[in-house]
């Protein structure tokens, strides 16, 4: 049994973390997974967006049974005073699709997990809606899981757009199995000059949050906590796991 299972969107935000972890691989349904384990925790990608966030967790607890899901990687800051690089561990996660709300002891302030990649507009949407810190695509989903299953939950996300970054149409490139298609998004952004400035500060920016995260992650996991069951509310139909 492994105690915790960090789950994250993309194999890139892992790398720093589990260079030196033992990598195997498992299946469930008709994905495949490279995990990576280290004493009782285990790490690994499950992709972008809530349906594979939620497929990921149903798979990594069939596979392992872990005692917690912790839901960690890549956010966009919703306030100013989060600025790239910057760690948080939020205690509320807020599904932007129906307003269900998962909480967790450890942490504090709200996280919404949106449907899509979110631009300056859509953040301030956000904001005024839910009051949260910053937005992603998969701590919802991981929450869900991890409550149908009655485990713990935590959640842990690195700064990696600002506010007010205007970010390129990201959301054109993310194929049906939650994988971002690196390659067409440099070929198509190799013929627009004027996409290319923001880019480069995407991946600078990117990669000095991936740090942060790893970093974070590798002093903390074993002393955090993250083993108190979500607490689910407003919770509408079709935000249910099936």
């Amino acid at each position: 049994m492994s105690k915790i299972a960090i789950i994250t969107a993309l194999d890139r935000e892992l790398h720093p973390l589990v260079r030196n972890w033992k990598p195997s691989s498992f299946s469930y349904g008709n994905r495949s997974y490279r995990v990576y384990q280290r004493d009782n925790v285990i790490a690994f990608a499950g992709g972008i967006g809530k349906t594979s966030a939620i497929l990921a967790a149903k798979a990594v607890v069939a596979n392992y049974q872990p005692e917690t899901l912790l839901s960690a990687g890549l956010a966009g800051a919703l306030i100013h005073t989060l600025k790239v690089g910057n760690v948080i561990t939020p205690n509320v996660i807020m599904d932007a699709a129906c307003g269900s709300e998962y909480r967790c002891d450890s942490g504090g302030g709200v996280l919404v997990s949106a449907a899509e990649i979110t631009g300056p507009g859509s953040k301030q949407e956000l904001v005024e809606h839910f009051h949260a810190l910053a937005v992603d695509m998969e701590a919802a989903g991981v929450a869900e899981v991890a409550r149908a299953e009655q485990i713990g939950f935590g959640c842990v996300k690195a700064i990696s757009d600002e506010a007010d970054f205007v970010l390129p149409p990201l959301k054109c490139f993310v194929d049906a199995q939650g994988g971002f298609q690196t390659g067409r998004f440099v070929a198509w952004a190799s013929v627009r000059p004027a996409v290319w400035p923001a880019t480069i500060a995407l991946a600078r920016n990117s990669n000095r949050a991936v740090r942060a995260l790893c970093d974070w992650l590798a002093r903390n996991i074993q002393q955090s906590a993250f083993s108190t069951q979500p607490v689910a509310r407003n919770q509408s139909e079709e935000c249910g796991v099936r």
